[in-house]
């Protein structure tokens, strides 16, 4: 997995009117990630059919798109589009029966659904009934036959409505079975937080040693700014280990056999204030589940009132939480990893 700290873009579509710019978003993201154009064609037919069904079925909700960049099994670098319908309409009593071309509960030719799941590289959705639908859809550069890269990490970050920079920031390093994890949120939100946020991003690239001791650096090297919150995780598959370090209000939790723990981040803002940077370890097994989120989100999720979300792609996890819990008046960023 190549590093990367990209932001979703999103687009609320609330009826038909706003389908096509919804689409017309999504396309341009497509052509800045370098698709061809038999690829940024999927791509458009994707997010239409997706809009369309926000705006039809949903009963209105939010199209959110975020570029890609990942590495192919033999380490050949691959770019491609992650594509989210997040709505909280009233959902699927049988989502099987949705997806076969011809059925339909508004009236129209029922092939949406069928469509984005074979235009798509990849495809999953979760819904409730009464509680709403998340439908997910990924493209890729040509693949030549290889098979799409296995996500192993979901991120929804977004700015807070209205602001054009988040002082969220998030960054994955590594290869898995072995992977570095920082999220950042900047005190506050808009450019000055973003400006904490950058800072802190920029002081851990290529920066050697423990977590505890890579976020201390990040202390040093951003006390001109407002401050952060931050937090590192260190994942190491092959040793069953994860390692975490974080101070202020990142909050971190970690899913095991369907058993929630909750990382310790400790009081303080990098920059300004930062007592403690203690490093805490945990088993990690092929069953776990990692959810880092910024307080853009209250904590007051529980992946157990969601039966079967846990099974689901980690992107649309990371979607269904931030749909559910996200606060409104603050940037916010959630990622999942998940360990297989």
């Amino acid at each position: 997995m190549s590093a990367a700290s990209m932001l979703s873009v999103r687009h609320a579509v609330a009826d038909a009117s706003q389908v096509s710019e919804a689409k017309r978003r999504i396309t341009d993201l497509a052509k800045e990630a370098g698709l061809d154009e038999t690829e940024t064609g999927k791509v458009t037919l994707i997010a239409t059919e997706m809009a369309t069904n926000l705006a039809k079925h949903g009963g209105g909700g939010w199209l959110i798109g975020r570029r890609l960049a990942e590495a192919r099994a033999d380490g050949a670098p691959v770019a491609g589009i992650e594509i989210l319908a997040v709505d909280r309409g009233r959902g699927m009593a049988d989502p099987a029966q949705c997806l076969r071309d011809g059925f339909s509960t508004a009236g129209t030719p029922g092939n949406g659904l069928g469509a984005i799941r074979r235009l798509g590289s990849t495809f999953d959705l979760f819904t409730r009934v009464n509680q709403g639908t998340v439908v997910l859809s990924r493209v890729w550069q040509a693949l030549r036959g290889a098979p799409p890269p296995e996500a192993r990490i979901g991120v929804v970050a977004l700015p807070l409505q209205g602001e054009e920079v988040s002082g969220d920031g998030w960054n994955v390093a590594g290869t898995w079975p072995s992977v570095r994890i920082t999220m950042i949120d900047g005190l506050g939100h808009g450019p000055l937080a973003a400006v904490a946020t950058a800072a802190a991003l920029a002081a851990l690239e290529g920066a050697a040693g423990t977590p505890g001791q890579r976020l201390q650096r990040v202390h040093e090297a951003i006390r001109h700014t407002r401050g952060a919150a931050g937090a590192l995780c260190e994942v190491d598959g092959a040793a069953g280990t994860l390692r975490y370090t974080g101070v202020g209000n990142i909050s971190g939790v970690l899913i095991s056999a369907g058993r929630p723990r909750s990382l310790v981040s400790h009081n303080g803002t990098l920059g300004l204030s930062a007592p403690r940077f203690q490093e805490f370890s945990l088993p990690w097994t092929p069953q776990s589940l990692l959810v880092l989120h910024s307080d853009g989100l209250t904590t007051r999720w529980d992946l157990a009132a969601y039966p079967g979300l846990v099974l689901r792609d980690p992107a649309v996890i990371a979607a269904v939480l931030w749909r559910d819990f996200q606060r409104g008046r603050d940037d916010a960023t959630v990622l999942v990893a998940k360990a297989a």
